[in-house]
């Protein structure tokens, strides 16, 4: 069903013809959705003002999917709402905090899961379009204006958008100045695009940013002033919006989750042996998550050389790896002398500084950059991801939280992992920290929960990284595992765990 995909457009003389009788209201493009319709926001879609225009339609249609695959709060925040019900459901593949903080409780009861990968998303509706369960009608996105040849970028977050507009029945996109362009595949051109608004949200002016600074407690502002500048220009607006309501304790956690401010302890452990894994030349990938996003800038990589980075999306500190000449691609056996990703969210404002066309930085569909085949390709890749909790016999989890509930989705963890395990040379390191609810927990298990998600089977565990040291399994039985495990649990729990294997592994 490859004939399904829209084949990308050449250049054309007369793309700015095409551009402005494409050109509508907010309105007139949100009128194109009918009842029945599967609606696709894709992953990080910054798409604003024709979401709100669908979602005041809510009166007038019924059965519409909003198909979020992670796309944020601003974005849906308005199908979530109980007047709405009627009118729109929602599916994810992914359950980050944008699902998982909704307004109706974002859990499953409101929002359908589905279980695939990036890389295997489109495989159904290609592949088997008898058995697939969907169709693309819509796709809702973001884009930059046109450059001289009519092409526009989806800016730095490529990921799945790409994808579903070469199979969208319709595509719809929201023109946005403030899109950068990068190489790689990140662009669509206008001939590819059924219907255009033009919507660039604007930027504080000095006064309203004043105003916000001084609504700020003056604890909370001495603490983030030093850190603002490192916050996408994309975000301050927001961040100083919900400044205004918080104390310093949740000041500190909302940057932290931006690897902004001081690192968890955990974290600076951990790091250390990260680095003990991680050998010149070697590429790497590092997945988003509290403790991996911390690894860059408590200097994981910092008396490595000519490391290759190829990844879902980008951590924090990759530009200062790039400049100090740590990341280089030099032996690279894919795309060398590149910096392959598809998003590069998870960025300080100082690592977008050096992208925007800047032939260095790359960005592939997700269908591409996470395929098992394309990673398990590289040589020496370093796959580094989280988990919620591990079983003794090396099960992990990243996608539940107590019991059965979907707080996360995997993301590109479960191909980047298999393809690092694949790969000559290549290893597959999953951080977590010992302990979970403030240390009444151990996050290293005799059992997962009755309805908990194996995100990796035990098959292909590779390295955990807990602040007390590195387990090794790769190789190992049950017995074996079972105690490396226990040693790099936290000592509180390391009896519990003793002789829950000894009744499990040793009859």
């Amino acid at each position: 069903m490859r004939d399904m995909i829209r084949p990308a457009s050449p250049p054309t003389a007369n793309w700015r013809d095409d551009y402005l009788r494409k050109l509508v209201s907010t309105e007139d493009a949100a009128g194109v959705v009918k009842s029945g319709d599967r609606v696709v926001f894709p992953t990080a879609s910054l798409a604003r003002v024709v979401p709100a225009a669908l979602a005041a339609r809510r009166d007038e249609l019924e059965n519409v999917t909003i198909d979020t695959v992670g796309a944020p709060m601003a974005t849906l925040g308005d199908f979530f709402q109980e007047d709405a019900e009627q009118a729109f459901h929602t599916t994810s593949w992914f359950f980050g905090d944008f699902v998982r903080t909704a307004p109706r409780g974002g859990d499953s009861k409101y929002t359908v899961y589905r279980p695939e990968t990036y890389s295997m998303m489109m495989k159904p509706f290609e592949e088997r379009p008898a058995e697939c369960p969907f169709t693309i009608d819509v796709v809702i996105v973001s884009v930059s204006p046109p450059d001289p040849h009519g092409y526009c970028s989806f800016g730095a977050h490529l990921w799945t958008k790409r994808s579903y507009c070469r199979r969208a029945k319709i595509v719809i996109a929201e023109v946005n100045e403030n899109h950068l362009h990068t190489g790689g595949v990140n662009y669509i051109q206008v001939s590819e695009i059924d219907y255009l608004v033009e919507h660039t949200p604007s930027s504080p002016t000095d006064e309203q940013e004043r105003v916000l600074l001084g609504a700020i407690a003056s604890d909370v502002r001495a603490f983030v002033d030093p850190l603002l500048p490192s916050v996408p220009h994309s975000s301050q607006l927001a961040i100083l919006n919900v400044l205004a309501a918080v104390d310093l304790d949740t000041a500190r956690i909302l940057f932290g989750k931006m690897s902004l401010g001081d690192p968890p302890e955990e974290a600076k452990k951990i790091t250390q042996f990260v680095s003990e894994l991680i050998r010149d030349g070697d590429t790497f990938q590092i997945g988003v998550g509290a403790l991996s996003l911390w690894i860059t800038p408590c200097g994981a990589f910092d008396d490595k050389r000519d490391l290759g980075m190829h990844s879902e999306v980008t951590a924090p500190g990759y530009g200062r790896l790039v400049t100090e000449g740590i990341v280089t691609g030099r032996h690279k056996s894919f795309r060398p002398g590149k910096v392959t990703t598809s998003a590069f969210s998870g960025s300080h404002q100082e690592d977008l500084a050096l992208i925007d066309n800047n032939p260095i930085f790359e960005q592939y569909d997700t269908e591409y950059t996470n395929d098992i085949r394309t990673v398990s390709a590289i040589d020496n890749f370093v796959a580094i991801n989280n988990a919620i909790s591990v079983d003794l016999t090396g099960q992990i989890n990243a996608e539940t939280g107590i019991g059965s509930r979907m707080i996360n989705g995997p993301g590109g963890q479960v191909e980047m992992h298999i393809g690092a395990i694949l790969s000559r040379g290549g290893r597959a390191i999953t951080l977590l920290p010992s302990t979970a609810l403030g240390g009444a927990v151990s996050r290293i298990v005799p059992h997962l929960d009755q309805g908990a998600v194996v995100t990796i089977p035990r098959y292909f565990t590779d390295y955990i990284v807990t602040e007390y040291g590195i387990a090794r399994l790769l190789g190992k039985d049950n017995r074996q595992r079972a105690e490396a495990l226990t040693s790099v649990a936290h000592p509180d729990f390391r009896a519990d765990l003793r002789k829950a294997a000894g009744d499990s592994f040793y009859p």
